[in-house]
Formats: structure tokens, C-alpha cells, sequence
């Protein structure tokens, strides 16, 4: 009977899970409303548009992941800039496969204006050479 009062307690301790120890932190993707969703028309054709290749789209979602993690919060909240660094969508993207070796590089460059006008940073980006399963190979 003793040893219910000590086991107990870590048992109920183990029940989270995976979101005890930070798993699971990734935030599902949202959905628009059903009344935005109608207005979309697709295009016809995705002729001018980027066209990422499956191993080109596995190296950047690496660098990306290692980069500004899913749910990455600011270090300093009261900080535009920190707070601007910290959004996906500050950055501007390029990736470039200098020849078939199966390796990537993706660079990340910030670009301040879309969400910290007038701001000026001399560093904040980031260049991966990752290889086309996701192995971070270098970065600089």
C-alpha cells in the first residue's frame, strides 16, 4: 500500500507524454474560413512559378527547421527588430544546387521593411549547405 503513495505520483508525472519534454510544440497549419477559400481561383498553368524539385524542398525545409524553428518566440518582445527576426516571413529565401552532387545551399537574408521599416542590421541570415536528405553539412 506504501509504495502506491511514491509510485503514483510519477505515474501521473509520465502522462503528458511527449509534450512533457517539448515534442508535439509544432503548430498545426491553419485553415482559412470557407467564405476566403471561395474566392481562390487556381492558376491554369505554374509555368512562371519556382519550381522546387522533392530533395531541394527535404535541404530547405532542414535549413529552415534548424534555422528559425516551428513556434520560435522573440528574445526580447519589446524589440521590433528581435521580434522581426523571428518571423519566417522577414526572410527572403535562395536556394542553389551548383551541380548534381545532391548537395544544397539555402540562404537566408532578412529583409527588415516588411515588418521593421527603417531598421538597419548588418547581420541576421544565415547560409546551410544541406544534403538532399536533410543533412546539415556545414553553415556559415
Amino acid at each position: 500500500m506504501k509504495w502506491t503513495f511514491f509510485v503514483l505520483p510519477f505515474y501521473l508525472m509520465t502522462l503528458p507524454g511527449c509534450s512533457f519534454f517539448g515534442y508535439g510544440l509544432y503548430k498545426k497549419t491553419e485553415w482559412a474560413p470557407p467564405e476566403m477559400a471561395a474566392k481562390v481561383k487556381f492558376p491554369n498553368s505554374y509555368e512562371k512559378g519556382a519550381h522546387l524539385e522533392g530533395p531541394m524542398v527535404v535541404a530547405l525545409a532542414a535549413a529552415m527547421n534548424d534555422f528559425l524553428p516551428p513556434g520560435t518566440a522573440p528574445r526580447k518582445r519589446d524589440d521590433p527588430v528581435a521580434r522581426c527576426l523571428s518571423l519566417r516571413e522577414t526572410f527572403q529565401v535562395s536556394v542553389w544546387q551548383p551541380n548534381d552532387n545532391n548537395i544544397f545551399f539555402v540562404r537566408f537574408t532578412p529583409d527588415l521593411s516588411r515588418c521593421a521599416p527603417g531598421a538597419i542590421i548588418t547581420d541576421g541570415g544565415a547560409e546551410y549547405a544541406v544534403d538532399g536528405e536533410g543533412r546539415i553539412l556545414a553553415r556559415q
